[in-house]
């Protein structure tokens, strides 16, 4: 599952600029909805959104609404969510009905399964009107994997596991289908959709965007390509997180890989044992404390490690600080029967961070996975709808507590983004006004932002078909 990044590195050669109108224009926003999301599967929902019979859930992309219901135990219908008599939307939301859905305008009504229940004075229609396979509900094809709801209106699709190719083999050690949904918020983003989906999908931002997050583990020595021990913090106290040789941390970091459809990257293993001691860093319980803290933002870290560390009487401080954190998820997991022994040491607190495409990219590790999807806003090219999902592993006999879906209009409104989350989304309106200049000309891309021109690729051969660009 894992591949080590080689330490000497192909030159990167790619040097065609991606332009910039697919970012910034209505016509291309326009052909991503007639080519691009007719024709992909997108995660809609979790399985446990939609837990009992007859719960429903609505997916919405641009003007489509799609309404996920569960007809049965073991099926998931997802129907295009318009009365065909006068087009309301028959429900919207997440709820519950009994044993039938029934349009709030006129009261027409139909079975779970699609088919016409009631149709109130029907002898005031032409018969020709009331064609019981013309009033079915019209569905979306709806695929299950890893404990999600993925939908596509392509009239014959690929299987989705087809689709997801890699993916579904990479991510099936960490069982994703026994996770649990705990958190789900939703907000206006100041940028294209693509703009947004591209900052989580490199991290060649790192250094300059989230060096303080680093601190935790770059004030200690590192061993460079070369062999060389790294640097400190500097004079101004801003810790130093470059190795020897002057690379930022995702060039030595992450290792990346591109597939035809999706690519990765993720900590290289050596992390495991190139991090700092926890002693590096003062009074290792509360520097495991603080380290833990900050990763329970991005869903790297739980309560149930944090329970663990505090429990403990000595905390050493000799031990690699994700060495530590690693054995501190096994012991945490197996205290509520949750077995991770299946999993790769430099897999446990690793970030491997799979682009599903076309809108999905996240980090998981055992037991935790926090997602980042990104959906067009209406006609307007230059903000996105940004979920974010956070999903736990939880032990024999827990159950999550209920899940309420926030909505924040304004993301700067709400201030429990966690400050990684924060710093990515302060600078999203800053790259949309600047692909607003005039004088840009368009994307400069290097090896550690490939992920970005393979996703490009990818709606190239939607958008504009066999006859795509870079």
């Amino acid at each position: 599952m894992t591949t080590t990044q080689p330490r000497i590195q192909q030159p990167y050669t790619e040097s065609a600029l991606v332009s910039k109108g697919r970012y910034i224009s209505t016509e291309w926003l326009a052909a991503e909805y007639e080519k691009l999301w007719p024709q992909v599967w997108q995660m809609a929902c979790r399985l446990e959104q939609i837990p009992q019979v007859g719960d429903f859930h609505e997916y919405l992309i641009g003007t489509q609404s799609i309404l996920l219901v569960r007809e049965s135990e073991d099926t998931v219908r997802a129907f295009r969510n318009a009365c065909p008599h006068r087009a309301t939307r028959i429900a919207s939301g997440t709820g519950h009905v009994d044993a039938e859905l029934r349009c709030p305008f006129h009261g027409w009504a139909w079975n779970l399964d699609g088919s016409v229940l009631e149709i109130p004075d029907a002898d005031d229609f032409a018969p020709e009107c009331l064609s019981r396979s013309e009033l079915r509900l019209r569905e979306a094809t709806v695929g299950l994997w890893g404990g999600f709801v993925f939908v596509t209106f392509a009239p014959d699709p690929e299987p989705l596991r087809e689709f997801l190719g890699p993916v579904v083999e990479g991510l099936a050690p960490f069982e994703p289908e026994k996770m649990r949904l705990i958190r789900h918020r939703t907000t206006i983003m100041d940028c294209n959709w693509k703009v947004g989906l591209a900052a989580f999908n490199e991290a060649y931002h790192v250094e300059a965007t989230h060096v303080w997050d680093l601190s935790g583990y770059a004030r200690g020595a590192r061993v460079s390509a070369s062999g060389r021990r790294t640097r400190g913090a500097d004079d101004g106290g801003r810790p130093d997180v470059r190795d020897a040789d002057g690379r930022t941390p995702g060039a030595y970091q992450f290792h990346y890989e591109a597939f035809p459809t999706h690519n990765l990257m993720r900590n290289v293993p050596e992390m495991l044992t190139e991090s700092a001691p926890l002693g590096d860093h003062g009074d290792p319980k509360q520097a495991a404390l603080a380290m833990l803290r900050l990763n329970q933002m991005i869903s790297l870290a739980h309560q149930d490690d944090i329970d663990h560390v505090e429990a403990m009487a000595n905390v050493p401080g000799d031990v690699p600080a994700v060495r530590f954190f690693t054995d501190v998820r096994r012991a945490a997991g197996a205290a509520v029967g949750v077995d991770y022994s299946h999993i790769p040491d430099e897999d446990v607190m690793s970030a491997i961070d799979y682009c599903i495409y076309p809108n999905l990219v996240g980090p998981i590790s055992a037991g935790n996975w926090i997602l980042f999807r990104f959906r067009p806003n209406g006609k307007d090219p230059d903000t996105c709808l940004f979920d974010v999902l956070f999903l736990h592993r939880f032990g024999e006999g827990q159950q999550p507590p209920p899940v309420e879906h926030e909505f924040f209009p304004r993301w700067q409104d709400h201030d429990g983004w966690g400050q990684t989350i924060g710093q990515d989304l302060s600078n999203m309106g800053h790259v949309q006004a600047g692909l607003h200049q005039t004088s840009f000309t368009g994307l400069r891309l290097n090896r550690q932002e490939a992920g970005v021109r393979n996703f490009e690729r990818f709606v190239d051969r939607h958008v504009l078909g066999d006859h795509g660009a870079s």
